[in-house]
C-alpha cells in the first residue's frame, strides 16, 4: 500500500505530483525546487539560497513522514550549472551530521529557471 505525504511546511509541487510517496519502508521524495509557495516566485538569490530552501523543504517532508535527514539513503541533485557545485555543496553539507546519504549530482537544467532540483529516497524502517 502507498500513501502520499503532504506538509504546508515544504514547497508545494509545481506539477501534478505529491511531495512524496510512502511505499513500504521507503519514502520517495519528488523533485523539489526553490519555489516560494507564498509569493509564487523562484526563491531569490543564487544557488546557495536555492539549495538551502530546497533542503529545508526536504527536511520538512521527512519530518511530516516521521523521519529525519538520517533516514535519507539516496539524493539526486540536478543543477543548471555544475560550475556552481562547490557553492551548492557548501550549503548541502550543513544539513547533515556525520552520516551522509549516497548522492549523485548532474548538470541537467531544472525547469522554470530554477538553479537546483533535488529528489531523494529515504528508508523508514517498520516500527
Amino acid at each position: 500500500m502507498t500513501t502520499t505525504v503532504h506538509t504546508p511546511d515544504a514547497v508545494l509541487p509545481v506539477g501534478p505530483f505529491p511531495q512524496a510517496v510512502h511505499a513500504g519502508e521507503f519514502l520517495f521524495i519528488s523533485g523539489t525546487v526553490p519555489y516560494d509557495s507564498v509569493t509564487e516566485q523562484v526563491v531569490p538569490g543564487g544557488v546557495e539560497e536555492q539549495t538551502a530552501h530546497v533542503m529545508g523543504s526536504i527536511r520538512a517532508i521527512l519530518e511530516a513522514a516521521g523521519a529525519t535527514m538520517d533516514n535519507l539513503v539516496k539524493v539526486t541533485i540536478h543543477m543548471k550549472d555544475v560550475d556552481d557545485w562547490h557553492r551548492m555543496n557548501a550549503v548541502y553539507q550543513t544539513f547533515f551530521g556525520e552520516y551522509k546519504p549516497a548522492r549523485m549530482t548532474m548538470q541537467a537544467p531544472p525547469p522554470l529557471g530554477f538553479l537546483v532540483d533535488i529528489d531523494a529516497i529515504a528508508h523508514l524502517p517498520a516500527e
